[in-house]
């Protein structure tokens, strides 16, 4: 594991078809903001570094000659929240792990959080990892959602697709898409609570709206 992954080790709390399109007032504020990794803080509501989600619902054995990265390799995985078994045989050390339950992590910057989700994939995690458009991440009205189970849909390359593509992503959904035979199909979640901020009560209602028509939960807060 890289040294920077272990000296960041920070982890949070468990968190544990047709395109309905938002009204176009709406979605024009939400488009005018570029993409970057600003930090943003909102009382509770922390945006000051990225999230990255995680998930091995089935044991995961890695084997390991040296017993040093054996130790640190079972720490960490300890230290994510997860359930840790060790086993010495035939001269190498099994680590097994799994962690059941969707848990989430926050690190300090992009770079950072590209680090760990390329070591939580070759550790055997299914990893989530996105955030919101600056635009989602001012206001004073909070929207909350979640969608555990990764939907699909599919596209018919029309603007309302790619409209109801950017707003997925512009909410830190996490979004795949896979183009062929003359359509694409879209598969989209977000696994984990994820909050988005609005500028008044009236466009909480319509987000909340928009998110409900197609299957996320939804909390939001007066």
């Amino acid at each position: 594991m890289n040294t920077s992954i272990y000296k960041s080790l920070a982890v949070l709390t468990v968190c544990t078809l047709t395109f309905f399109a938002l009204p176009s007032a709406f979605a024009q504020e939400q488009s005018h903001a570029g993409h970057d990794h600003a930090g943003h803080n909102h009382g509770d509501h922390d945006h000051s570094g990225e999230s990255l989600a995680f998930q091995l619902t089935d044991w995961k054995s890695m084997h390991f000659d040296d017993a040093n990265k054996a130790a640190q390799h079972a720490a960490t995985v300890k230290k994510l929240g997860c359930e840790v078994k060790q086993d010495n045989h035939a001269g190498h050390i099994d680590v097994t792990y799994r962690c059941v339950q969707w848990r989430e992590m926050q690190v300090k910057n992009h770079n950072m959080a590209e680090q760990w989700e390329n070591w939580l994939s070759k550790s055997g995690f299914d990893v989530s990892h996105s955030h919101p458009d600056p635009a989602y991440t001012n206001g004073p009205e909070a929207v909350e959602f979640r969608l555990v189970v990764w939907k699909q849909m599919h596209g018919d390359g029309s603007a309302n697709e790619k409209q109801f593509v950017a707003t997925l992503q512009q909410l830190g959904c996490e979004v795949r898409m896979d183009k062929h035979a003359g359509h694409s199909d879209i598969a989209f979640r977000a696994p984990t609570w994820r909050d988005v901020h609005v500028a008044d009560h009236g466009k909480a209602d319509q987000l909340m709206v928009w998110l409900k028509q197609n299957g996320f939960e939804v909390r939001h807060e007066h």
